[in-house]
């Protein structure tokens, strides 16, 4: 059975600890970077006009970086190309606190949507995992333990731009994708999943329906020092 691997653009390499990450200095916030958007370019992302990621394609997740608390403003343009913004606005972010910014949508009315956590999960007997839905044309989803009977994993499941979070024992599973309230038609199936007590995970459907593009990106999640630096 496969692990979990980063399916992700990994801006670098020296890895802090989840624990070490957590004794913040009251100054620094976390940030990722998913690139959710089919019909949109690989594309670069400025923070108060510094490029912090780069060349990043559809389906790209970044781990995350520490960035200074505060307002900054953030640019998406077409990768390689600074005059092709596709989206500019600002964010705020809290210190010690881990943030997704994602693009979503399609190009025509991209946008971001943020979603933050207050930490990461330190329970050594259970796995956290996240799932954001950030498919614009997918219903309302429900993802079903194949190996557990179908057992349903996401209480009330999860709508787009909409996450949902459970914590579960380590294990191995596959997961069938669902409409909520339904068995079938599988919308995507999950093989393979290994997921470790005291880590957090990710799941983001990504894509749309229409296009036949839809997919579902499997990350552990990590801080990964200095990776929302200049590119």
């Amino acid at each position: 059975m496969k692990n979990i691997t980063l399916t992700a653009l990994v801006l670098a390499t020296a890895t802090l600890s989840i624990a070490s990450a957590q004794m913040n200095d009251g100054k620094t916030a976390y940030v990722r970077v998913v690139h959710g958007v089919s019909d949109a370019p690989a594309v670069d992302v400025y923070v108060d006009g510094t490029r912090t990621v780069a060349n990043a394609p559809f389906k790209a997740v970044t781990p995350y970086g520490n960035v200074p608390s505060g307002s900054h403003k953030v640019m998406i343009t077409a990768a390689g190309n600074k005059t092709a913004v596709v989206f500019s606005g600002t964010v705020s972010l809290r210190a010690g606190t881990y943030y997704t910014v994602a693009a979503v949508g399609y190009l025509k009315t991209l946008k971001v949507k943020v979603f933050g956590t207050a930490r990461m999960n330190m329970n050594k007997a259970k796995a956290e995992v996240n799932v954001y839905h950030l498919a614009p044309d997918a219903p309302r989803v429900q993802a079903l333990a194949v190996d557990m009977s179908n057992a349903a994993i996401l209480p009330g499941g999860v709508s787009y731009l909409q996450k949902a979070t459970v914590r579960v024992n380590p294990m191995g599973v596959n997961l069938d994708i669902v409409p909520f309230g339904k068995t079938t038609p599988v919308v995507k199936n999950i093989s393979g999943i290994s997921v470790a007590g005291g880590k957090t995970y990710s799941i983001f459907a990504l894509g749309t329906l229409k296009n036949k593009n839809l997919d579902f990106v499997v990350t552990e999640d990590k801080v990964v020092a200095d990776s929302m630096m200049a590119k």
